[in-house]
């Protein structure tokens, strides 16, 4: 199933999970469940792909959420990012909760937005910073059971939003939402910060959130125009999987994560609607995530 090329996607394909709000991630579970929350209202969702339903299970009111990932036993990790008080809390899968790190000690977070498991437990966050044009971004660091981050990058970054790991745990890439590009950090020997090193510029785009595919190609999603792209990391390809200029069966797609089973459906937030869409049988299967046992 796996594809080289991409032909845009049927608009009229695209499918749609009611029942949940204005929401800006997706997460996935090791058996490949997937879950969101409310920006809004704070809810937070299981999503049901065999009935394309959602079911409110918690809520994180008044605190909104950003960028969530999911351990080995189902529990959530959600980045809340308003200031004062930005942290990352643990959601239980019976919706009790505990915070997990409320960032670097004597500084905290500014606004963490997008968290991402390494195969040994650690999570990386990207903490946008003040959300201006003003570079005050970092990554910071949270090890396996939380606690007191560590700032991870060694300068501030622009606008870092959403985060992945690459498959050889070589590099973090991050979306520059205000600096319109995607780029990558080296994760040196010793687990310490490296080069930084931007690999693709979209210019008068806004991109938000990625994920990688088994092929080790970024799915990017761009929050406007309303669309979602690949982009081949080995040949420099950036390709658009869907394109939706009229905003009606794409809007506003904020995350990408790939779902199910076999990891071969691709869910795309919307802030601006309340919908998940769906896409079955994107060409892909995407890369499988940590999840580790905390």
């Amino acid at each position: 199933m796996n594809r080289d090329t991409f032909e845009p996607y049927c608009l009229e394909k695209i499918g749609h999970i009611s029942g949940v709000d204005h929401n800006e991630s997706i997460s996935v579970g090791p058996r490949g469940e997937a879950y969101t929350t409310g920006f809004v209202t704070c809810r937070v969702f299981r999503l049901d792909l065999d009935t394309n339903t959602a079911e409110a299970f918690s809520t994180t009111h008044p605190r909104r959420v950003l960028g969530q990932v999911v351990d080995a036993d189902g529990s959530l990790y959600c980045a809340q990012p308003d200031a004062p008080g930005s942290q990352v809390v643990r959601i239980a899968p019976d919706g009790t909760q505990s915070v997990y790190s409320r960032g670097p000690a004597g500084r905290g977070f500014m606004s963490a937005n997008t968290p991402a498991f390494d195969s040994s437990g650690n999570m990386y966050v990207s903490d946008t910073g003040s959300w201006s044009k003003q570079i005050d971004g970092q990554i910071c660091r949270i090890r396996p059971g939380g606690g007191a981050a560590e700032l991870w990058t060694q300068h501030p970054i622009d606008t870092p939003n959403g985060i992945a790991i690459d498959p050889e745990e070589k590099f973090i890439y991050y979306v520059e939402t205000w600096g319109n590009s995607i780029a990558r950090i080296a994760i040196n020997k010793d687990g310490s910060c490296g080069e930084v090193e931007r690999v693709l510029h979209m210019p008068r785009q806004v991109p938000d959130g990625i994920a990688f595919d088994e092929q080790g190609r970024l799915w990017i999603a761009v929050h406007r125009p309303d669309r979602i792209c690949v982009f081949d990391l080995s040949t420099r390809r950036l390709e658009v999987f869907a394109d939706d200029w009229q905003g009606e069966a794409l809007r506003g797609p904020c995350h990408v994560a790939f779902s199910g089973p076999d990891r071969d459906i691709l869910l795309a937030s919307s802030l601006d609607k309340a919908t998940v869409h769906r896409f079955d049988r994107p060409g892909t299967r995407g890369l499988k995530l940590n999840h580790p046992k905390l």
